[in-house]
């Protein structure tokens, strides 16, 4: 060990992670990772690694800063606001070089894959620069703080900067530490795929999701939250999830002997079938904002309670007479109602956020496991083309058509009874997030009671007949518990949500008048770079009235709820957003081009959605306030002596 680097390394942590630096020294030393010191022919300290009687060398043998100075060459130039990982700490070189040549607004996040590795590190080589950094950094050590790793990587890779990343693995650590490696590159490609799936459905509902909301922010205003169902569940009481895989048609019937003794669940495609069969869920789910209107054509739909959120599919909403629980929709202004609401009542009003895989099936399970379920069983959750069919008979048609399987979009899954059977993209994309959830979740048991399809590994696979058998023992009165509930706006309070809806339009008229003065900036920044003597001081002027014009357009709720429904054109100009450009007045006149298509935008949607708001919230607004002032006005003047 060399002290005197110890000593310094350990201050410099002491300063930035103290509790780091006291498990460094007390925790027992162990004698699995075998490390060598030397000297490289340039002087530098290197680190080597005996493992099964091979020498390893970590970033290189002769010259260790020319390993860093490679990669550097080679990424070319690093735009200002990449995420820049790096797997594996070695002697440090190669971290000190990149933040050297990094712009400073880069983010920075190293993994080290081995505890004892990094403590050795610390014992003989200099690390105190990455305890001082000026530049947003995240460490994660394994064996010390790898639960952070997600949280990490959330924060610092985003949709706009994704594409900008760069990744450095130290020399030999894919041969030392082969899994950690691969735990870290899927954990990077998941988080990416995540982003991209999040707004390729955000941009599929770009235009439907602002009239959607519109239209449901009535339901809204007579409904539930979800937060009246949280934890209604004994933990010995099952959630059965009942989606509409094909496989539903082989054990549907056999649902009848768990009524009563567990919570069911249905997805929005499973409630027909189901209702034909006789058996009323407790409660449904959906999420889809292009669901269509004939899944939910049936006499008994209204009597099952819906789980949803304003932002789904109109028709379904309609038809659905029944009570209706909202779960958190991202919509800004449904977002500033509730919070108004909370303020009044001395309390968080804001509406739950229900975990979800991007189907109805995973945001179900979802809500088993928050209403406080232990066990999860699943059925027709086929999650592949069972039988050459999407979903079960009596969904979308009476009988379902057969698919053709050789389109090429269908591959091989391994099946729940150790065969093979065809799935797609988006099932098989479903299926790993119940795998994932399945390891995050531990103290959930989840049951593939599905008798067909695709494997989930992690689940306990068995037959319907002998899930309900094992796990459906207690008897429990759900539909008690949510006869019971409370709803969100009620007395007083509820004026709070009247007065936005009413106001909706005064209020968009505002955002087109604000969009259309940035139109105006833009215009004039443009104007102002083609000129050859403009100053700097002129150029602030109109750049601070941009600034100031965006910060409205971010913060305020209105302008936020038309810019959701512009996530198409946002999801085109975002990630050019951060790539810089080589000279300052074409950056200027690209940030001047993009803001004009965003505004002109603005301006078109404000006024669609104001009409949208004048047939909808502004209409139920005035109705009710009338209502409620003839039944005011009503009871103020009626003499109780005529009933005496």
């Amino acid at each position: 060990m060399n002290k005197e680097i110890y000593k310094q390394n350990i201050t410099a942590l002491r300063n930035k992670y103290p509790a780091w630096a006291n498990i460094i020294k007390n925790r027992h030393k162990k004698k699995n990772i075998d490390v060598i010191v030397e000297k490289s022919v340039t002087g530098d300290t290197i680190l080597k690694v005996k493992k099964n009687g091979k020498i390893l060398y970590l970033n290189g043998k002769y010259a260790p800063d020319e390993v860093g100075k490679q990669w550097i060459k080679k990424q070319g130039k690093i735009d200002a606001y990449a995420t820049i990982v790096i797997l594996g700490i070695s002697n440090g070189v190669h971290i000190k070089q990149i933040m050297e040549s990094a712009p400073k607004t880069c983010n920075i996040l190293i993994y080290e894959p081995s505890f004892e590795l990094f403590r050795r590190e610390m014992e003989e080589v200099d690390l105190s620069f990455l305890f001082a950094m000026d530049i947003p950094v995240g460490i994660v050590i394994e064996g010390l703080n790898e639960n952070e790793l997600s949280a990490y990587i959330n924060i610092m890779i985003t949709y706009d900067n994704m594409t900008l990343m760069k990744f450095y693995l130290s020399g030999n650590y894919d041969v030392l530490f082969p899994e950690q490696v691969k735990k870290l590159v899927k954990e990077l490609k998941d988080h990416i795929e995540e982003e991209s799936i999040r707004w390729n459905t955000l941009v599929r509902y770009t235009d439907v999701k602002a009239k959607n909301t519109f239209y449901n922010l009535p339901y809204l205003y007579e409904g539930y939250s979800i937060e009246e169902l949280e934890g209604i569940l004994p933990s010995e009481v099952p959630t059965i999830v009942v989606s509409a895989g094909p496989s539903l048609n082989k054990n549907i019937m056999d649902l009848k002997k768990a009524v009563g003794k567990a919570c069911i669940i249905a997805t929005d495609t499973a409630m027909k079938p189901l209702l034909n069969a006789g058996i009323i869920p407790n409660l449904f789910v959906i999420i889809d904002g292009l669901k269509p209107g004939l899944l939910f054509e049936h006499k008994d739909l209204s009597k099952v309670p819906m789980v949803t959120m304003t932002g789904v599919s109109v028709e379904p909403m309609q038809y659905h007479k029944g009570k209706k629980f909202f779960y958190y929709s991202c919509a800004p202004l449904e977002h500033q109602i509730l919070t108004d609401l909370g303020e009044k009542e001395h309390r968080s009003r804001t509406l739950p956020d229900l975990v979800t895989g991007g189907s109805v099936a995973t945001s179900a399970y979802s809500l088993g496991v928050y209403m406080g379920s232990k066990t999860v069983i699943l059925i027709g959750q086929d999650l592949a083309m069972t039988g050459n069919h999407t979903h079960a008979d009596g969904t979308f048609k009476d009988k379902m058509d057969e698919i053709d399987i050789n389109s090429g979009e269908y591959f091989e899954v391994e099946s729940v009874d150790g065969g093979k059977v065809l799935t797609r993209d988006d099932f098989d994309r479903y299926r790993k997030w119940f795998e994932a959830y399945t390891e995050k979740w531990d103290a959930i048991t989840l049951v593939d009671a599905t008798e067909g399809g695709a494997l989930i590994h992690g689940s306990k696979v068995m037959t319907l007949k002998n899930a309900i058998k094992k796990f459906c023992r207690t008897e429990f009165n759900v539909k008690w518990h949510i006869d019971h509930t409370k709803k969100i706006f009620s007395g007083e309070n509820r004026k709070i949500a009247l007065d936005y809806f009413e106001n909706s339009e005064k209020k968009l008229m505002e955002v087109k008048k604000r969009a259309k003065e940035g139109l105006n900036y833009y215009e004039k920044l443009e104007k102002m770079l083609k000129k050859s003597n403009v100053t700097d001081a002129q150029l602030q002027k109109v750049l601070k009235k941009i600034r100031k014009l965006n910060n409205y357009m971010e913060q305020d709720y209105m302008a936020e709820t038309v810019m959701d429904s512009l996530l198409g054109i946002e999801s085109t100009l975002r990630p050019n957003i951060y790539r810089e450009q080589d000279e300052q007045k074409k950056e200027l006149l690209d940030v001047a081009e993009q803001g004009k298509v965003m505004l002109y935008g603005i301006t078109i949607a404000a006024e669609e959605i104001k009409t949208i708001a004048e047939d909808t919230i502004v209409a139920y607004a005035k109705q009710k306030k009338a209502d409620d002032s003839f039944y005011q006005k009503l009871a103020d003047g009626f003499d109780v002596n005529v009933l005496i």
